[in-house]
């Protein structure tokens, strides 16, 4: 490589009000003066500028090629950095895997950054996958090349890995499309796990649709950890097996009771877990193989953990009956009072780490509230768009995913939080939604 520069949630019913309150908040009337929420930081009108783009089309007929480029120009499209040039505009040439890239033409289009991506067999079961980025304005030599050789089956992974490559040789940092989220899903009466790629690619299911499960969460080995009730019987933690294997491994933790959330720190040395108590939920961190836990909650009603890069811990707290719920971190209440406040999620951006999470707004809705890690400077990043529930950040901490039901169709929306711009990835919707690198490929 080379760069230059630059559920059925029902074990009786006291178990099913605290997972529902815990997860979604009871409704409560919000104050009328919403300013508490901050401000709509989103006008959907761009004020800085976007450089354009231009993808190179493909006349090769191989699959491989065909898959690369797709996954790469919309992984580019779904970023929100830059202004893709339409393929119809594109200028007649020669676009082979060998052929050269005509930088004076493309730039002649407005384009500001060219790349070109192209995919050829090489040996017996194995692609050759090209990359190479240019700054027209910084001459005829490309700021990134690169050429590997891979499996066929990492064909879609490796056009994520270009992507992410090609993004941070054209803004200095790495994107983050190696990537893939989990969440808990209805099916019929039941929750199950499921999984899809970052770009909306390969949405699967992971569990039995017989029980029900919830609250996945990524753990240590990129594992994904979650809760599951068979017959209404109490919610145990689980991890799931690799492919093949019949069941997933059940967790030997020291509760008794119901695991209504489970999450893990940065370094997946610590797991937190949400237990069920007399009367309501806490919160206990202990090692990650299940031993050395300590309560470290202090509201009757205490669910949905989640850590931030620098070890802080956010949680969904309350009475049960004093109605909205708040986010706390390490302790203390930091979302606006008299708001129902759910999902805690931390990003890790560029301009530091922010805490994101969803409030009830009125009329069955929720916004996503943005701050600082510690709570402090509300802003408001969705206002009058439907339903908007269960943030998760980007690896490279620069797009939020959520669900939503907002008039475009309900689905796995995905935000820049540079450019403020929202795509719909999947029409599906779920709840308590991760977003976590792929691991590493399988070794044969």
């Amino acid at each position: 490589m080379r760069v230059v520069g630059l559920g059925r949630v029902l074990f009786g019913v006291i178990g099913f009000c605290l997972v529902a309150g815990a997860q979604t908040s009871p409704p409560v009337a919000p104050p009328a003066d919403e300013s508490a929420l901050g401000e709509f930081v989103v006008t959907g009108v761009v004020q800085e500028h976007i450089p354009k783009i231009a993808v190179l089309p493909s006349h090769s007929p191989a699959i491989e090629d065909v898959v690369v480029r797709s996954v790469v120009r919309r992984d580019l499209e779904i970023s929100g950095f830059f202004d893709v040039i339409a393929d119809k505009d594109a200028p007649a040439g020669r676009y082979g895997f060998t052929d050269p890239v005509d930088v004076k033409v493309w730039q002649g289009l407005g384009a500001e950054a060219i790349v070109k991506v192209a995919a050829r067999e090489a040996a017996a079961g194995k692609i050759e996958v090209l990359g190479i980025a240019y700054f027209p304005s910084a001459g005829k030599e490309p700021v990134y090349e690169s050429k590997l050789v891979v499996e066929k089956a990492l064909v879609r992974r490796t056009a994520h890995k270009i992507t992410d490559d090609l993004i941070g040789a054209l803004t200095g940092r790495p994107g983050g499309f190696s990537s893939h989220f989990t969440f808990s899903g209805a099916w019929g009466r039941n929750r199950r796990i499921f999984s899809v790629d970052a770009d909306g690619n390969g949405l699967a299911y992971h569990t039995s649709a017989k029980e029900t499960a919830i609250a996945p969460a990524f753990g240590p080995s990129g594992d994904v950890f979650f809760s599951r009730s068979k017959n209404y019987s109490p919610f145990r933690a689980y991890r799931l097996t690799p492919v093949g294997e019949p069941e997933p491994a059940k967790l030997e933790l020291p509760f008794r009771k119901s695991i209504y959330g489970i999450a893990f720190d940065k370094a997946r040395k610590k797991m937190a877990v949400a237990v069920a108590e007399a009367g309501g939920s806490a919160i206990y961190v202990g090692d990650a193989d299940g031993k050395n836990f300590t309560k470290v909650s202090t509201t009757a009603i205490a669910t949905h953990p989640a850590f931030s890069p620098s070890g802080k811990l956010a949680w969904v707290g309350g009475e049960p009956t004093a109605g909205a719920h708040r986010i706390y971190v390490d302790g203390k209440a930091v979302s606006p009072a008299g708001f129902s406040a759910s999902a805690p999620t931390f990003c890790d951006t560029e301009d530091g780490v922010f805490l994101v999470y969803s409030v009830g707004v009125g009329g069955g809705r929720s916004d996503l509230i943005m701050s600082g890690e510690k709570g402090q400077g509300v802003q408001r990043l969705t206002q009058g768009q439907g339903s908007n529930t269960y943030p998760a950040c980007s690896p490279d901490g620069r797009m939020l995913a959520f669900f939503s039901d907002r008039k475009d169709g309900k689905g796995l929306y995905v935000l820049s939080l540079k450019r403020f711009t929202t795509q719909r990835v999947i029409g599906s919707v779920g709840e308590s939604l991760r977003w976590d690198p792929l691991p590493a490929p399988a070794k044969p």
